[in-house]
């Protein structure tokens, strides 16, 4: 008898404890963000910084967004910032209004005023990238979509995709946003959409996504030095796979090939190769320069070369 009520003691202790662990239900959010600050980063861009993370469509219509004396041009929202490309400012305090700004639980206020003063300094901060797919994309269909958004204005960009693929694009009517649409993807290839995208005052953003309809990528790759420089590698059928820029030393790394015939093109005549499989290459004397057609790869990157080298990378023959 006395065991039982010590068994019994237990439990109600135990229930008792478990229970005391279970604080009130969380109460609903009810609280509209605060706005923060307004911080004028040049004469062309304005940050708009709230408490919390705030909707992105409300945010980002520039009806919501009334400045005195100064022209919005474009507005991306992303956490708990809105980034504004506007007009040159002058050294002026200006009036700005945002209406119907909305936290994640629809709290909110129809407007929100502040000043801030405007500044003559001059744009010299790359474009950021708001939103874009990751840096490695796997199980692609056949035919895709990406998108990309800038926190500010694209004045201008070069894209291309190696090996060849069919690609448009197209931009939003605030420009920050651009839509690549890529067509018949084929199996067992690694793709690589480069780019390279420049704001009004001509500072500029790499971007490099990889992509492939396969669930898991090769892991072969090929190191080498070479003078500094652009590096191609060419597949057997005369398409370009890859290409990097080696560091300042002339290193370069090639990554997520397959087994399989390629050429690679760089610029000087000594060069060594290391790769994680066998790898045979066989390199010719100097030859004729070998100019890359700039129009026809719609690149500013790729730079004249000088040297050739046949590889073979996989098992040995």
């Amino acid at each position: 008898m006395k065991a039982k009520k010590i068994c019994l003691f237990l439990f109600l202790s135990l229930s008792l404890s478990n229970c005391a662990k279970k604080g009130p239900p969380t109460s609903p959010d009810k609280t509209p963000p605060s706005l923060s600050a307004v911080e004028v980063v040049d004469r062309n861009h304005i940050e708009v910084i709230f408490n919390e993370d705030i909707q992105t469509q409300p945010a980002e219509s520039l009806s919501n967004i009334i400045t005195d004396g100064l022209h919005i041009l474009a507005s991306v929202a992303m956490g708990k910032k809105i980034f504004l490309t506007t007009a040159d400012m002058d050294t002026v305090e200006y009036k700005i209004r945002l209406l119907n700004i909305r936290d994640l639980s629809e709290n909110g206020k129809d407007e929100y005023k502040t000043r801030f003063r405007g500044t003559l300094k001059e744009d010299t901060i790359p474009p950021a990238i708001a939103r874009s797919p990751s840096t490695t994309v796997r199980n692609t269909p056949s035919d895709t979509n990406f998108i990309v958004q800038f926190t500010e204005q694209i004045d201008n960009f070069c894209t291309y995709i190696m090996p060849e693929a069919k690609m448009d694009h197209n931009c939003n009517k605030a420009k920050t946003e651009i839509k690549f649409k890529i067509s018949a993807i084929d199996t067992l290839t690694v793709y690589h959409l480069y780019g390279v995208f420049w704001d009004k005052a001509g500072n500029s953003k790499k971007l490099e996504i990889i992509f492939t309809r396969e669930k898991n990528l090769p892991l072969i790759w090929l190191k080498g030095m070479i003078e500094d420089s652009t590096v191609l590698l060419m597949t057997q059928n005369g398409s370009l796979s890859q290409f990097t820029v080696s560091d300042s030393m002339g290193n370069f790394i090639i990554q997520n090939l397959y087994p399989g015939d390629y050429t690679l093109f760089g610029k000087g005549k000594n060069m060594y190769f290391s790769s994680n499989i066998f790898t045979l290459s066989f390199s010719k004397e100097e030859i004729k320069l070998y100019p890359i057609d700039e129009e026809k790869m719609n690149s500013r990157m790729l730079q004249t070369l000088n040297s050739l080298y046949k590889i073979y990378i996989g098992d040995i023959k």
